[in-house]
């Protein structure tokens, strides 16, 4: 069977951009949870990305995710000892993708879909179904059913309604929809299809390392971001763009921000 986790990093600030991650993997099981104790034996943490990083050195997310992503290539040292307990356990790690939203287009996204929870769910189900027209096109995964896991979105517990959107026509079955869990199946295109959105997604190996790329890449560009504005404010102190902070990095680059003509709209997230 396929399983795809989903995870965002950055969906409270205003600065800086949203992050979506999506991981595909083909297993004989749906449950990859024997796979943490392995990896982490052998110096590959993979786990919930805001335990690993607390700001300062990212080598806890880079270690696991750069040997993810060059497993894919067939890289050598950590990169081999990843892909060879996934082959112990039968698991083979097909793809890993992200979209970055910065300021601009989230906030034309937000307004487009009123809520940022809303806004969040129709990033993540492109990633899916994009990912699901690859596994379509490839000869070996075609037929496979597939089991999708997100963590859930801005806590939500009902997504029939966007699910319909982007399933036009399927008949969606509603198999719970609570706060622990909201689980819904379908068939696409002679596929089966069951979609969970779960609390404390971090838990399920998929989720989890969708979350440390998602924040990788989210520290990359924040790492970025504060570097292009101490090349004018050199004393500035950096931020992690989380509102409290945000609002005293805003009001110390306001002069820079007029002076280089950037817009609110370009640089700050309305919500």
């Amino acid at each position: 069977m396929i399983i795809l986790g989903t995870d965002e990093a950055g969906y409270g600030p205003n600065l800086g951009p949203l992050v979506v991650s999506l991981t595909a993997w083909e297993s004989d099981f749906d449950d990859l949870s024997a796979l943490f104790e392995p990896l982490k034996k052998a110096g590959i943490l993979i786990g919930d990305s805001k335990k690993l990083y607390h700001g300062g050195s990212l080598a806890a997310l880079e270690i696991g995710v750069l040997a993810a992503l060059r497993s894919l290539k067939k890289s050598p040292h950590l990169a081999d000892k990843f892909a060879s307990i996934l082959q112990q356990y039968h698991v083979r790690l097909l793809d890993m993708q992200y979209r970055s939203i910065g300021a601009e287009e989230f906030n034309l996204l937000l307004d487009k879909f009123d809520s940022k929870g809303s806004l969040l769910s129709h990033v993540t189900l492109g990633l899916i179904v994009d990912q699901l027209a690859k596994l379509t096109h490839d000869r070996d995964t075609k037929d496979m059913p597939v089991l999708v896991l997100c963590d859930k979105h801005g806590g939500r517990n009902h997504y029939l309604d966007i699910l319909t959107d982007f399933f036009p026509g399927e008949f969606i079955q509603v198999v719970r929809e609570s706060r622990e869990s909201s689980i819904y199946r379908l068939n696409t295109e002679g596929r089966q299809l069951e979609l969970w959105f779960v609390a404390k997604g971090e838990s399920h190996l998929p989720i989890a390392l969708a979350s440390m790329l998602s924040k990788y890449q989210r520290e990359l560009a924040m790492i970025r971001f504060n570097d292009f504005w101490r090349s004018y404010i050199p004393d500035l102190q950096p931020t992690a763009g989380y509102p409290e902070d945000a609002k005293r990095f805003k009001q110390q680059i306001a002069a820079v921000q007029k002076q280089l003509g950037i817009s609110d709209e370009s640089l700050w997230r309305k919500r």
